[in-house]
C-alpha cells in the first residue's frame, strides 16, 4: 500500500495546487509529522493526508490522526489545520468531528469537488481511489465547494493516544520461554483488541496445548468492515481467523506450522491463521505457509514483534492497521512460488 498511499498523497498536493493553496513538504529537519506545509492568503497551514483502502470512515482513526495533527500543528506555530482523507465522511461524523476539533476536513467527495476543473487530475484520483466514472457521486455531496474552518488551531487539543506506544514496550520488555508464555497471550489479546476492536467479535479460547510453549489460542469470528476482512471473508471463505501465540526463542519452524495448519478447516468456514512469533518464521517453515496456501487455500501470516509495533503506532497515527495486514497478504500472494 505504501506506493499507493505515497501516489494519493503526492496528488493531494496537487488538488491543493489547482484551488490556490501554496505546497511545501514538510521537512525531515523540521521535525514536523505532518505532510505539508501550504500558505493560502495570509495563513499557514498544516496539512496531514490519509490513505485508506476501505472508503467507509473509520471514526476512532480519523480522530487520532486529528489530534496528532492539532499537537503537530500547533508546534508548527501554524494557524490552520486540514485533514485529508480517501474515504467518505458521513454528515453525522464530519459534524462531531467538526465540532469537536479546529480542523478543516477534505473527504473524497471533497476531493472529487476539487479535482472538477482539472480532467487530468479527476482522472488519475479515480484510478488511484477505483472510483468508476458513472459513480463519482456515490455516498458524498460534490456539488458544493468544500467549506474552510474559520477557527484557528486548538492551543490545548486533547491527548495524544499512547496505548500503542506502552503496548510495544510491553511487548519487546516481556522475555521469551515457556515460563512466560501465559503473560504474552495475555498480552497479545489486548494488543489484538485494541488494534480491531469492530472487525473481530466472539472471541474464544481454546485449552488445548501441545509443547507448552503454543496453543490454539484463540479463535474469533469476522466482522468485514475493511477490506482485508472483506478480503478474507469474500475470497478465501473464511469466517472466522485463529490466533496463535508462540513465545519462542528463536524463529519457528516447519513443525509449528504444521500444528497450525491442522487447525484450520474448509468446512468450518477456517482457512486463515495469524500468528504472533517473536522472531518470526525460518525459511522452511515459511515454505511450508507458502505449500499450504497453494495446495490447500490456507493462508497464514506470521507477525514478529516488529510487525506487531509498526501496527500499534499506525493506529496512533490514525491509520488502519488492517491495511499492513493486506499488504502482507498480498505481497504472500503475489510471490507465492509455482
Amino acid at each position: 500500500m505504501e506506493d499507493q498511499a505515497v501516489e494519493f498523497e503526492n496528488l493531494v498536493g496537487n488538488i491543493l495546487e489547482i484551488n490556490n493553496f501554496i505546497i511545501s513538504p514538510s521537512l525531515p529537519e523540521t521535525n514536523n509529522k505532518f505532510d505539508f506545509h501550504a500558505t493560502l492568503g495570509n495563513e499557514k497551514w498544516a496539512i496531514e493526508v490519509k490513505f485508506y483502502r476501505t472508503p467507509r470512515a473509520q471514526a476512532g482513526l480519523i480522530e487520532n490522526a486529528a489530534i496528532r495533527l492539532n499537537h503537530e500543528g500547533v508546534k508548527a506555530r501554524v494557524t490552520k489545520g486540514m485533514l485529508v482523507v480517501s474515504c467518505y465522511l458521513p454528515a453525522e461524523l464530519r459534524l462531531y468531528l467538526e465540532t469537536s476539533f479546529n480542523l478543516t476536513f477534505i473527504d473524497r467527495a471533497d476531493l472529487i469537488n476539487w479535482s472538477a476543473k482539472n480532467t487530468e487530475i479527476l482522472g488519475k484520483l479515480q484510478s488511484i481511489l477505483g472510483i468508476p466514472s458513472d459513480d463519482l457521486t456515490q455516498n458524498g455531496d460534490t456539488t458544493s465547494e468544500p467549506k474552510l474552518n474559520e477557527t484557528p488551531l486548538n492551543q490545548a487539543p486533547p491527548q495524544e493516544d499512547s496505548k500503542g506506544t506502552e503496548l510495544c514496550q510491553e511487548l519487546k520488555k516481556l522475555n521469551r520461554g515457556k515460563k512466560h508464555w501465559p503473560d504474552y497471550e495475555k498480552l497479545c489479546v489486548r494488543i489484538l483488541k485494541y488494534l480491531f476492536p469492530n472487525d473481530l467479535y466472539g472471541w474464544h479460547d481454546q485449552k488445548r496445548t501441545d509443547d507448552g510453549l503454543n496453543r490454539y489460542d484463540s479463535v474469533c469470528r469476522i466482522q468485514s468492515t475493511t477490506e482485508f476482512w472483506q478480503f478474507i471473508v469474500q475470497h478465501l471463505d473464511s469466517r472466522y481467523v485463529i490466533f496463535e501465540f508462540k513465545n519462542y526463542t528463536g524463529k519457528i519452524k516447519q513443525g509449528q506450522i504444521l500444528t497450525t495448519e491442522k487447525y484450520l478447516l474448509e468446512k468450518a468456514l477456517r482457512r486463515v491463521a495469524i500468528i504472533f512469533s517473536r522472531d518470526g518464521a525460518d525459511k522452511n517453515a515459511v515454505t511450508m505457509t507458502q505449500g499450504a496456501m497453494r495446495e490447500s487455500g490456507k493462508l497464514m501470516l506470521i507477525l514478529d514483534d516488529d510487525k506487531v509495533c509498526e501496527m500499534l503506532h499506525m493506529k496512533e497515527r490514525g491509520e488502519d492497521p488492517t491495511d499492513y495486514l493486506f499488504d502482507l497478504a498480498d505481497n504472500f500472494l503475489l510471490t507465492l512460488p509455482r
